[in-house]
């Protein structure tokens, strides 16, 4: 009869000890499935928000200089002036529409896709308005163009700034949302390592128990070995 009841307590062990140890093997896919989300969430903080805040400062401060240059442009008194500023202007632009080419391929939410196709209908309105400025100044109308330049030209590049500044602010806020999602995830983890160590010290117990009811059942079965 003991021997029977050691058996069935040798059998709960085993039991024990294998759910003990599937718990942990799940535990630790858990724990590698989590770090390769935390790990995207951080490589999507860098590339999806910190290098295009970056390329949105730079589009911003293009079309600053662009402002500037123009109005160097209304002022110049060579042709050979002109002629440089004109093709600094132009070298901007082409660098705006690579960052903005840039900018495009990487994830946007719904509403930065829609403040992207605003900027990109303002951009549009405000370097044809430059060039149109720009022009007028390189056929010698400085007045024509300086009276543009404050009444179209001015307005359009503050109108561009407003989906410009949105972009930005999305930034930072995609980002912060990106990086308290993985900061969560952190802390499960953290819990979750808890939990493996207080298994695995479940498991040696386990291992433990079930050594000692087998060393139990050699010394019934000597036993009854001496007594037949």
């Amino acid at each position: 009869m003991n021997w029977t009841y050691r058996i069935r307590e040798r059998n709960k062990v085993a039991l024990a000890l294998a759910a003990v140890f599937m718990i942990i093997v799940l535990a630790n896919w858990w724990v590698s499935y989590s770090m390769k989300e935390v790990s995207t969430q951080f490589k999507s903080v860098y590339q999806d928000r910190l290098i295009p805040a970056l390329d949105i400062a730079a589009m911003q401060e293009r079309y600053y200089q662009n402002l500037m240059l123009l109005e160097e442009h209304m002022q110049a008194q060579s042709e050979e002036q002109e002629l440089h500023l004109q093709a600094k202007f132009n070298q901007n632009i082409k660098e705006v529409d690579s960052l903005l080419a840039k900018y495009e391929t990487t994830y946007l939410t719904q509403k930065e896709a829609e403040d992207l196709q605003e900027f990109k209908t303002a951009l549009r309105q405000l370097t044809d308005l430059q060039h149109a400025a720009m022009n007028l100044s390189q056929s010698s109308d400085k007045a024509a163009a300086a009276n543009m330049y404050t009444t179209e030209v001015v307005p359009a590049f503050n109108q561009m700034l407003l989906p410009l500044h949105a972009l930005s602010q999305l930034q930072q806020e995609v980002g912060h949302e990106l990086y308290a999602s993985a900061e969560k995830q952190l802390s499960s983890l953290k819990t979750l390592s808890y939990l493996v160590i207080a298994l695995a010290v479940i498991l040696a117990l386990l291992v433990g128990a079930l050594l000692q009811t087998s060393r139990s059942m050699k010394r019934i079965k000597a036993q009854k070995f001496h007594l037949n």
